[in-house]
């Protein structure tokens, strides 16, 4: 499985990458773009892709600039094809969420962090989206940094294309309630949404510098925080 989308990403890059990055753009670029335009996008970027697959889908449109890279993913065969890719990278075969929590990352003053975490999905804990470990990316990150992570503002459009059994939705629906302290946490829309992670990073002491939405497709979306520390 993994193979097949290596070599599927392979062949796309190939195609479009005579005009990406002039008018072809993906959403994690135009998210880069936006934080450049407002100049709080790191001069020398200490990047974290915490769950970087094999990198061709979203590591490879920020590699170039890294002055380090460390990306970590769970999966083995992802993880073969991730190091072929980004040999100078710091590339790990692990549990990224342990890591983050457990100061077990290489370093600690990341200033761009990308969380690419699965939806619709339940860890084995029970834990959903990045809930658990949101806390913990700020014990990892510079005194400025920019976090970008995936969230999904109404559940029941992934549902659509992706379904789970009833309790499956339930959880989701009551981990999303916890976290964003809402009744209707099946739908947050991203105004809400935004308000609530500028107030949840003040909690940690950052200054929110820039807390942006933008679509990732029709089903979910990208949330970009730009941080200082207080």
């Amino acid at each position: 499985m993994v193979s097949k989308l290596y070599y599927k990403n392979k062949f796309i890059i190939k195609l479009i990458k005579p005009i990406e990055n002039k008018r072809l753009f993906t959403a994690l670029k135009l998210n880069i773009l936006t934080v450049k335009d407002y100049q709080l996008w790191p001069k020398k970027l200490i990047a974290l892709d915490a769950f970087c697959q094999t990198g061709l889908q979203w590591t490879r449109v920020f590699s170039k600039e890294a002055e380090y890279l460390e990306m970590w993913d769970i999966n083995t065969d992802a993880i073969k094809f991730a190091k072929k890719e980004f040999p100078k990278a710091n590339v790990n075969c692990g549990d990224s969420i342990d890591a983050i929590m457990n100061g077990k990352l290489h370093r600690k003053d990341f200033n761009f962090v990308l969380i690419d975490s699965p939806v619709p999905f339940m860890y084995p804990d029970g834990s959903f989206e990045h809930f658990k470990f949101f806390d913990s990316i700020f014990k990892n990150i510079a005194d400025e940094a920019v976090i970008m992570m995936d969230v999904v503002p109404n559940i029941q459009t992934m549902l659509d294309i992706h379904p789970h059994p009833k309790e499956f939705n339930d959880k989701w629906i009551n981990a999303r309630a916890n976290f964003y302290g809402v009744k209707d946490a099946a739908c947050v829309l991203p105004q809400v949404m935004t308000e609530i992670y500028k107030s949840k990073v003040e909690a940690l002491g950052f200054k929110v510098k820039l807390v942006t939405y933008n679509a990732r497709n029709a089903h979910f979306g990208i949330l970009t925080i730009a941080v200082s520390k207080n």
